[in-house]
């Protein structure tokens, strides 16, 4: 299982292989793979599909704050620039 370093919008494999994010719901490789993400799932170009489950995905991978191992990973955190989910709303304020 490869392990990932996640760069704001690049995330970078000790394989040499680079993520780009392009868009909300679109990210790239550097294969050529193509990521789509659609609610919980992201779906790759190549035929492959990861369902996120909180810091965890269908393929085993786990996001431990800006590392993952396996690719699955890279799509689980929602909160920062390259998570796929939604960003927290505007509205969420901490309590003081």
């Amino acid at each position: 299982m490869s392990f990932w370093q996640i760069l704001g919008r690049l995330a970078v494999s000790d394989t040499g292989e680079t993520l780009q994010k392009v868009s909300d719901t679109t990210s790239v490789s550097s294969d050529g793979t193509t990521y789509t993400k659609m609610g919980s799932t992201t779906v790759g170009s190549d035929g492959s599909v990861f369902t996120q489950m909180g810091s965890f995905s269908n393929d085993g991978s786990t996001r431990m704050g800006s590392t993952a191992t396996g690719i699955g990973a890279v799509f689980n955190n929602p909160s920062d620039d390259f998570g796929f989910g939604s960003k927290k709303s505007r509205n969420d304020f901490d309590d003081f």
